[in-house]
């Protein structure tokens, strides 16, 4: 058989919890034709030996909610394996948000992220391509990421968009 890519000689770990077994994985056309054992020829050749061979990791927590909108990398979690992030966690979002909470949304983050409210503003633009949720979750599909993005609607914006500055003093 023949495979685009052909990973040798790591340790197979499947995520079952099971321990991690020698064996080389076939891609071709962009998935997996063969575990354990690739014989035949490959355009491609990765050796692993000495390395686990996985399937892509699920971060069920992060904040990539703003810079998911500009870094398609979503940086830095590729690097460790992660395939699929989620955000919205913790409450934080950025969807949905009326223009005059922008501000009021980004200094939230600002605390979360660990970033500058000028980095964020600045990652975001003047004009957010959005307001509601779905309308946060097209920008996401036309923007695009290198890795998977799961959604979840964050209590702070929500609250926001339907109570408005109230939302800050008053109870729901």
């Amino acid at each position: 058989m023949d495979y685009d890519l052909v990973i040798r000689g790591g340790t197979l770990v499947d995520g079952s919890g099971r321990p991690g077994v020698p064996g080389d994985l076939g891609i071709r056309d962009g998935r997996i034709a063969a575990v354990g054992d690739a014989p035949g020829t490959a355009t491609t050749h990765l050796d692993a030996s000495g390395r686990m061979v996985a399937p892509g990791f699920i971060d069920l927590h992060t904040h990539y909610d703003a810079q998911v909108l500009w870094d398609r990398m979503l940086s830095i979690s590729p690097w460790h394996g992660v395939t699929t992030v989620v955000v919205g966690n913790c409450g934080f979002g950025v969807a949905p948000t009326r223009p005059e909470h922008r501000g009021l949304v980004l200094r939230t983050l600002e605390k979360v992220e660990g970033m500058s409210l000028e980095a964020l503003e600045a990652g975001l633009g003047a004009d957010w391509p959005f307001e509601s949720f779905p309308e946060y979750l097209d920008a996401l599909e036309r923007r695009g990421s290198a890795i998977h993005v799961a959604a979840l609607i964050g209590h702070t914006p929500l609250r926001l968009y339907a109570m408005g500055e109230e939302a800050t003093e008053r109870a729901a």
